[in-house]
């Protein structure tokens, strides 16, 4: 019974089945914004990278601490 079912159903749902559109599938390194060809390049951009993501947080806190926020007036002398 199965098997006859199975057919039909098939050609209903074979064209909803998701396509490739140029995914490759899983493939390591697959979605990374820079490409794996050449160890240095890789090694440059992935240092660029983790310098800018982990340091920009502190170099804000440093920004917003040293800035001057007082209110008050200068005073006439």
């Amino acid at each position: 019974m199965w098997p006859a079912v199975r057919n039909p159903i098939r050609k209903v749902s074979g064209p909803l089945t998701r396509q490739g559109h140029g995914y490759s599938g899983g493939c390591p390194g697959n979605n990374l914004p820079f490409g794996l060809d050449t160890p240095m390049r890789f090694t440059l951009f992935y240092t660029i990278a983790g310098i800018v993501g982990f340091g920009a947080p502190f170099l804000v806190v440093r920004h917003q601490m040293l800035r001057n926020v007082t209110d008050d007036e200068p005073k006439p002398e």
